[in-house]
C-alpha cells in the first residue's frame, strides 16, 4: 500500500493547524522507518520555508507588511479558482490512497483526480466552514470586487466533501463548528454519512526552554502571583474578545493575578493593564504555559485545538469552553479540565476564582492532565491508529466494499 499525504513536507513546522499536526505525524513515521506514507516535496514550498526563516529575524515593520499580504491570501484563492484556472496537474495513480488536508487543495486537484481509481481522504481542520476562513482573509475592497465569486465559494467545500471517499474528523464533536457556521452542512453530512471516520489527534511531548522562575522574572511577575496563560490567535472565533471581558473582571477583583498572553496582537488588541502581559509571537509558547498556574481556552467555535493537547502535555490545569472538539475530553471525569459556556462570562469568572482559591491543589490537577495526554493523545498512539485506519480502508477497497 502506498499513501500520499497531500501536504508539502517543507511546510511542516511545530505550530498550530495542519502544519503542526502533520509535523508530529511525519516525525513519528520517520522514527518508525515507515516509508510507504509520503508527503509532497516541491521547490515552491522550499522557497516559502526560506522566506519564513528570513522573516523570523526581520524588523517588526517588515513582519507587518508580510502580515498584511498574508491577511489577503483569500483573494489569491479566488483568482486561482475562478479566473486563472490554476488546477493542479499531478499523477496520483501510483498511490493507493491520497489524503488531503484542506478542501481547497482537493478542489484544485479535481481535474487530476478524474481518472484516479484509488481512495481519496479528506481532513478539513478549520474551526468553521473552510470557505468562511478564506473569506476572512479577503480585504473589504476585494470583497466588493469579487462579491459574485465569494457567493459561490462554499461550492468548493461542498465538492470536496462529496468527492472524498472518506472524511476524517478527530471526533464527532469537532463537526459542531460546521453545523454552527455552514447552513448546508447537515445536508452534506447526511448524504455522505457512511464516509465519516474518527481518529483523535496526537502530539509530541512539548519542549520547555526556560523554567517558571526565569519567565516570571523576564516579565516582572511576582513569584507568588496567580498567572493565567493564553496562547493563540487574537480573533473572534478563538474567543479572544471574550477573554478580554473575563480578564477585565478578574483583574478588577484580584490584586495578585496576571494574564500572560502569547500570539500576535491582531486583529484584536489586548487590555491596557500592567497585569495583562502581551508577549506577541513567540517560538517558545510552552514556556509561557509552564510559567502559569492555569491556561484558559475561550474558543467561540473549535475543531480540535492542538494547543489544548499541548497544555495537557506541559501538565497544566485548563479552563475551556463547552464547544466543539473540547467536549470530547469530557469523558475524562477525573481531570484538571474545567468547562464553562462560551456566553457565560460569570461562569468563567466563578471557575477561575475557585481555582485561585485552590492554588495549593493545582499540582494534582496538573498531574492528572499530563497522564491523560500520555495515555491517549501522543503522536505514537495517533500514528498507530492512523496506520490501522489506512489498512482497514485499503482492505475494504480490496474486498469491493467501496
Amino acid at each position: 500500500m502506498k499513501v500520499l499525504i497531500y501536504f508539502d513536507k517543507n511546510l511542516l513546522a511545530p505550530t498550530g493547524g495542519p502544519a503542526g499536526y502533520l509535523y508530529n505525524l511525519n516525525q513519528e513515521l520517520e522514527k518508525k522507518g515507515i516509508t510507504n506514507i509520503e508527503f509532497l516535496d516541491n521547490k515552491t514550498a522550499k522557497s516559502k520555508k526560506v522566506i519564513r526563516k528570513i522573516l523570523k529575524g526581520s524588523p517588526k515593520f517588515i513582519k507587518k507588511i508580510y502580515s498584511k499580504y498574508r491577511a489577503n491570501y483569500g483573494t489569491k484563492i479566488i483568482r486561482d479558482i475562478f479566473f486563472d484556472n490554476n488546477f493542479v496537474e499531478f499523477n496520483f495513480n501510483k498511490y493507493d490512497i491520497v489524503h488531503f488536508h484542506s478542501t481547497i487543495s482537493l478542489y484544485k486537484c479535481k481535474e487530476a483526480l478524474k481518472n484516479y481509481k484509488g481512495i481519496v481522504l479528506l481532513t478539513s481542520h478549520t474551526p468553521k466552514a473552510p470557505y468562511l476562513e478564506i473569506i476572512d482573509n479577503i480585504n473589504e475592497k476585494n470583497r466588493k470586487k469579487y462579491k459574485r465569486e465569494i457567493q459561490r465559494l462554499d461550492l468548493v467545500d461542498e465538492y470536496a466533501f462529496d468527492r472524498a471517499n472518506y472524511i476524517i474528523f478527530p471526533c464527532k464533536e469537532a463537526e459542531e463548528c460546521y453545523y454552527n457556521t455552514w447552513n448546508k452542512y447537515e445536508e452534506i453530512h447526511n448524504r455522505n454519512i457512511n464516509k465519516y471516520l474518527y481518529i483523535p489527534t496526537g502530539i509530541n511531548e512539548v519542549a520547555i526552554y526556560n523554567d517558571n522562575e526565569s519567565i516570571r522574572k523576564m516579565y516582572n511577575i511576582p513569584d507568588d502571583a496567580f498567572v493565567i496563560s493564553y496562547v493563540g490567535r487574537h480573533n473572534e472565533v478563538k474567543g479572544y474578545a471574550s477573554l478580554k471581558e473575563i480578564g477585565k473582571k478578574i483583574l478588577s477583583e484580584n490584586d495578585n493575578v496576571y494574564f500572560l498572553i502569547g500570539g500576535r496582537e491582531e486583529p484584536i488588541k489586548g487590555l491596557k493593564n500592567d497585569h495583562w502581559i502581551e508577549v506577541g509571537w513567540t517560538d517558545k509558547p510552552h514556556d509561557l504555559i509552564n510559567a502559569s498556574d492555569m491556561f484558559i481556552l475561550p474558543n467561540k467555535e473549535t475543531y480540535f485545538d492542538l494547543v489544548l493537547l499541548e497544555v495537557l502535555s506541559v501538565g497544566k490545569t485548563v479552563l475551556i469552553t463547552n464547544t466543539g472538539g473540547n467536549k470530547y475530553l469530557k469523558q475524562f471525569n477525573d481531570s484538571g479540565i474545567f468547562y464553562y459556556e462560551y456566553n457565560d462570562i460569570e461562569m468563567a469568572i466563578k471557575q477561575i476564582n475557585k481555582l485561585i482559591g485552590e492554588k495549593e491543589l493545582l499540582y494534582k490537577y496538573d498531574e492528572k492532565n499530563k497522564k491523560i495526554l500520555e495515555e491517549n493523545f501522543t503522536t505514537e498512539v495517533y500514528t498507530k491508529k492512523y496506520i490501522e485506519l489506512l489498512n482497514n480502508i485499503k482492505n475494504r477497497r480490496d474486498d469491493g466494499k467501496i
